[in-house]
């Protein structure tokens, strides 16, 4: 009788358990668009009031970034108000962890002082940034967004049609969501709870559906093969990639005659989310041979169990989630629980200034 009373308890407390995980990760429905494919924020220098901006200076902060100008008639005001509101219904504990960060795209009327101004009418935390027009364009078509400078009229107003969703980075500076304009504030506000309390596990990308148990990687690295590899990669790749493999900051910028700079192979670039017979064949049969920037053919040069080797060695800068997905253990399909919603919010034009 006593060990029925124990059985009982264990298949009790197993569902409770169980039941707590599916609570846990199961039950938050987001509000925004959920990016299949998270985008990690350029190291572009903008400038405030307050001296140079830069994304990676609010790293372990959840960042909401919004594009848009002060003459703005209707909906960048529409949309800080809203953020406003949002911010406001957090603990103030809860609010430190955010940073608002208003980018104009409009910097000949928008100087760093003017931004302030603006900014402040809806809170003395939130930062009003500018720069350049490349330094501008540069960071817009990295996270996607859009605009444009409308004709001026004959007393030389113009009006600048943007794209009008909020962004939402994490606190590793990956772009991962965005709400499109007009999303209430509570269902803002309850987004960010949720993501200053558990965050989103991009670095395996969006896992299909809730996850209750922990993935074991099955992934061995031999370290003698690590060890070899380390020495192959020093003297075939790190002249291109980096002894650290961070690869060029601008890897993602298309050059004029189509090809690209060399990308990082560590876990910050992409390399993982190859399957390895990919690399394995990239790396052989090098890419872009007809172009000035171009990555070599190495089947020449490199056995296959050296490059395999040298994969090894670059697999160690990956975790252990990236490892997952590489091998074929995770997928990069979205949850099952995200609203539905368009990917980017299309361009509004603002009413015409007096």
């Amino acid at each position: 009788m006593k060990r029925g009373f124990v059985i009982l308890g264990g298949i009790l407390l197993a569902f409770s358990i169980a039941l707590f995980g599916f609570r846990y990760f199961g039950t938050h429905k987001f509000n925004g668009y959920i990016l299949p494919e998270p985008v990690k924020a350029p190291e572009t220098m903008l400038r405030s009031v307050n001296g140079p901006v830069r994304i990676s200076d609010f790293k372990g902060k959840i960042v909401l970034l919004y594009f848009g100008y002060t003459y703005c008639p209707d909906v960048c005001p529409t949309s800080l108000a809203n953020i406003k509101l949002a911010m406001g219904e957090l603990t103030p504990e809860e609010a430190a962890q955010v940073q608002v960060i208003f980018v104009s795209v409009d910097p000949a009327r928008d100087t760093p002082e003017t931004l302030s101004r603006y900014v402040r009418m809806f809170r003395d935390d939130f930062i009003g940034a500018t720069g350049t027009r490349e330094e501008i364009d540069w960071m817009v078509n990295t996270f996607g967004a859009k605009y444009t400078i409308e004709p001026p009229d004959e007393n030389g107003n113009y009006n600048v049609s943007h794209s009008a969703f909020t962004m939402v980075l994490d606190r590793d500076g990956y772009y991962v969501m965005n709400w499109e304009h007009g999303t209430p504030s509570t269902n803002m506000s309850a987004d960010l709870r949720y993501l200053i309390a558990h965050d989103i596990l991009i670095s395996a990308q969006i896992l299909a559906g809730a996850t209750y148990t922990p993935v074991v990687c099955a992934v061995t690295l031999v370290p003698a093969h690590v060890q070899s590899g380390q020495w192959l990669y020093e003297h075939h790749c790190a002249q291109c990639h980096g002894l650290d493999m961070a690869g060029n900051p601008q890897y993602q910028v298309e050059l004029a005659d189509g090809s690209r700079l060399a990308p990082p192979l560590n876990g910050q670039g992409d390399a993982w989310t190859y399957p390895q017979t990919e690399l394995l064949t990239i790396i052989k049969e090098g890419r872009n041979l007809d172009k000035p920037i171009h990555m070599p053919a190495f089947k020449s040069k490199l056995a296959d169990w050296e490059i395999e080797f040298i994969l090894s060695y670059v697999q160690t800068t990956w975790d252990v989630n990236q490892l997952n997905y590489q091998h074929g253990f995770m997928t990069l399909t979205p949850q099952a629980t995200l609203a539905t919603a368009t990917p980017l919010a299309p361009l509004v034009t603002s009413t015409p200034s007096p």
